[in-house]
């Protein structure tokens, strides 16, 4: 009976394509932030600009900083210390602006940083990726993209969706919001069943084969990234006066990655399923940490002028 469970488990799997799964559901997911998009909607970029690049400034620039500098004080390999960079590169994660609204957090903010950082992961993740496998491996290194192809296949993933999403939703808004209410968490629930043949399946059907001592290794050091970036947001956007709503906002925004482009990148692109671990990790556990930060926030200052 034994001898022949693992044969029979690679079969079922083997009946599914996890990587073009994955492309499709990246490009479903982008598709419902474009349905929530309207062309005036940009005018919140007009009128706040300020705000909008202090977002992206924390997301694009400072999370990526204080992870490698967090990285760099553990004893973690390097392939590990990679796939966390791929992870904290790889901006835009969509469950954001779900947390933002329950919360009552500033939730045209998030869109916006949703799709902007992703649109910014695009071209930057390419040359990041590459210059970080050079400092993590050395040059010669076997874990590098080629940038016009890497570019040129997310942008048919993410941009392009994300603005067939738009162009439905200026054109057939009422449409665009009865599908968006099926879309969205069809989506989340499509990803979910991604990430969980990612963690069943066996590396010779797409799997990556975490085990215990993945876990136990990789856990605690994502889970204090992941709070350090989260309140180091919050404390800089309340140092720079902006409301409770619009620094827990950001905050969200910097505890939530897009896990499914990383293992796009380290998985598909790069071909590596070692580099795939840190993100399946973090997308265990995030969505909930993310949700308990802006309980907190919400809870400790709804008197104090939460408007």
């Amino acid at each position: 009976m034994v001898t022949h469970q693992i044969p029979f488990r690679m079969e079922i799997f083997s009946l599914v394509d996890v990587n073009l799964l994955l492309k499709i559901v990246l490009a479903i997911i982008m598709y419902s932030v474009g349905l929530s998009l309207r062309v005036q909607d940009f005018r919140y970029v007009v009128d706040n600009k300020q705000l909008l690049l202090l977002g992206l400034a924390l997301k694009v620039i400072l999370m990526p900083f204080l992870g490698f500098v967090l990285l760099s004080l553990t004893t973690l390999d390097s392939v590990y210390k990679f796939g966390i960079m791929i992870l904290l590169f790889s901006a835009g994660g969509t469950t954001s602006n779900v947390i933002t609204y329950w919360y009552k957090g500033t939730s045209a903010l998030t869109v916006f940083l949703t799709t902007i950082s992703s649109l910014l992961a695009v071209f930057l993740i390419p040359l990041l990726v590459n210059f970080m496998s050079i400092v993590y491996f050395g040059s010669g290194t076997d874990f590098s993209l080629p940038v016009f192809e890497t570019v040129i296949s997310v942008v048919l993933i993410i941009i392009l969706p994300a603005l067939l999403g738009l162009w439905v939703n200026e054109q057939f808004p009422v449409f665009a919001k009865r599908i968006e209410k099926i879309i969205k968490p069809l989506s989340v629930s499509l990803l979910a069943v991604v990430f969980l043949i990612k963690f069943l399946a066996p590396a010779a059907a797409g799997g990556t084969e975490l085990s215990w001592p993945d876990l136990l290794l990789l856990t605690p050091v994502l889970v204090l990234i992941n709070v350090l970036l989260m309140s180091a947001a919050y404390g800089i956007c309340r140092w720079r006066r902006l409301s409770y709503q619009d620094s827990m906002t950001i905050g969200i925004e910097m505890g939530l990655q897009n896990a499914g482009l990383a293992i796009l990148v380290g998985g598909v692109f790069i071909g590596n399923e070692e580099l795939v671990k840190p993100s399946l990790i973090y997308a265990m556990f995030s969505f909930w940490t993310a949700m308990l930060f802006a309980y907190l926030i919400k809870n400790r200052y709804y008197e104090k002028s939460w408007t």
